[in-house]
């Protein structure tokens, strides 16, 4: 009798060890969806950043990520962008230091900004 007791012990120690040792294993993966590849705003850079009233210069935008949107936006009104995507056109018709701001949002809703100033001169 005292053999069964322990066996059966010994084989729901093995049980609860197997068990415990199962739950432990499972890593939960949290990296994004895809590739695996995260945003990462590398760059914003204006082909020219001072220019003549009314010339254009093109500005891009050097980002990873997968399924990416980009939005353009100028701090003035009257500045002009051209374009979608990475690359864009930017001029404006008067004198002055511009903000031109580039938001990036990748498939999974991960969001980065830059800006970059362009000047232009008479």
């Amino acid at each position: 009798m005292k053999k069964k007791y322990i066996s059966r012990i010994s084989f729901l120690a093995l049980i609860s060890v197997v068990l415990l040792l199962s739950c432990y294993s499972c890593k939960k993966d949290d990296s994004p969806a895809g590739t695996g590849k995260t945003l990462e705003f590398v760059g914003l850079k204006a082909e020219k950043d001072t220019i003549v009233v009314q010339e254009v210069t093109k500005i891009t935008a050097t980002v990873t990520g997968e399924g990416l949107s980009y939005a353009w936006k100028c701090d003035n009104e009257l500045g002009v962008i051209d374009g979608s995507g990475a690359e864009v056109m930017f001029t404006i018709c008067h004198a002055g230091k511009f903000k031109i701001t580039c938001d990036v949002t990748d498939s999974n809703n991960n969001k980065a900004t830059k800006d970059v100033y362009v000047t232009t001169v008479e």
